[in-house]
């Protein structure tokens, strides 16, 4: 089958596409078949904007086997050479997609341009294309695409095929499971795991480990190997989690102490060893012993609730509403304290744990978190 459309057709064609599109745009749930169209006229709707083309031709035939989509000729006015564009077409344009793309075009030796199309391209992926140099288009026209006649590149436009189903947050607070076994897999950050050895490691169902490792790898956070996986990509990880993670507001109190500050965090190191690692500094004072690159004059301290009467008591703290030099934090459940270190006699909080906190703080704390990610997750 081929499709021609001549530029003197455009504004009949543009009608019927807007009629097309308020159809499918009624059902939730559009077939493989409707996402072709739909990405056929996406397609000749951003090719009409560039004003040397006089021809386009989509024909169904001619692709490579792995390829779902269509084929297009482009003609110039200037030049009888015409682009041809293999387009790949798929229903989601989630990170593990785009990736396979990228991966399967690079061998690719011809004059096509490869184009990946999908309803809807997150920015995080649409980079990873651009650092690629690898083409694509969501469906309501924001694209870059790079042939040896024209680079085009929009974005900013308002996307309408965004998935509204819910899905469940994986990376919220509340899913003490998935942070569970993230902290599990980020403590050793290099190892491969088997779903029944993490489950085994976690005490986590095995249902659960399954539904987590594929929650990672529709992220594009899972190197899956034949017989087992690991994590990959674990900065940007990190700093998704952050944003989640952070979302609902912890049980803080600021208090007041007379001592200085490194006074006052071997005072709760001293405390915390008597005290069954009770107590453990957290943000910039965990910071400071994992990669110390940012100065700082308030005390971050993890306190299980049911010694923190006495923990204030015992360093004659005096809580205040602003003005502080410790913050004392309520773990919402135990796996804050997960994995917690003790350096240079410091007992403090894991590194996964510093870099959620840190992430979240101003003055610095951005840098402060990827200084530690460069060190012991960058590696």
């Amino acid at each position: 089958m081929m499709i021609r459309v001549d530029k003197s057709h455009f504004i009949e064609y543009n009608s019927f596409i807007e009629l097309v599109k308020g159809i499918f745009l009624m059902k939730r749930d559009l077939s493989e078949r409707q996402y072709i169209q739909l990405a056929r006229e996406s397609f000749i709707q951003t090719m009409k904007e560039v004003p040397f083309i006089s021809d386009i031709k989509l024909q169904t035939k001619g692709l490579p086997l792995e390829f779902n989509g269509f084929r297009a000729t482009v003609c110039f006015t200037d030049s009888e050479y015409p682009q041809e564009f293999f387009v790949d077409v798929k229903s989601n344009g989630e990170k593990r997609f785009a990736f396979e793309f990228i991966e399967k075009t690079k061998s690719y030796i011809n004059n096509a341009c490869c184009l990946f199309i999908a309803p809807y391209i997150s920015e995080t992926t649409a980079e990873m294309f651009r650092n690629n140099k690898t083409s694509f288009m969501d469906l309501s026209g924001n694209c870059y695409i790079l042939t040896r006649r024209i680079i085009f590149h929009i974005s900013g436009k308002h996307n309408q095929y965004i998935q509204v189903r819910e899905k469940k947050n994986y990376l919220s607070k509340s899913s003490s499971a998935t942070s569970a076994i993230l902290r599990t897999m980020l403590e050793q950050p290099e190892k491969l795991w088997k779903v029944k050895e993490l489950s085994d490691a976690t005490g986590k169902a095995i249902g659960t480990v399954s539904n987590v490792k594929a929650f990672l790898t529709e992220k594009g956070w899972i190197n899956d190997q034949i017989h087992s996986f690991g994590l990959k990509d674990i900065n940007e990880l990190l700093h998704e989690w952050s944003k989640d993670y952070n979302k609902k507001e912890s049980l803080e109190r600021q208090y007041y102490s007379l001592d200085s500050i490194p006074e006052l965090e071997r005072q709760i190191s001293d405390w915390s060893l008597s005290h069954n690692n009770s107590a453990l500094l957290s943000g910039f004072s965990a910071a400071a012993r994992y990669a110390p690159v940012v100065r700082y004059n308030k005390v971050h301290v993890y306190v299980d609730e049911k010694y923190l009467h006495e923990f204030v008591n015992n360093l004659n703290l005096e809580q205040v509403q602003t003005g502080g030099n410790i913050v004392i934090t309520i773990p919402h459940d135990n796996t804050p304290c997960m994995f917690s270190k003790t350096i240079d006699g410091s007992i403090v909080s894991s590194p996964v744990q510093t870099v959620l906190d840190l992430l979240s703080m101003p003055n610095r704390g951005e840098e402060a978190a990827n200084a530690i990610i460069g060190k012991i997750f960058d590696r």
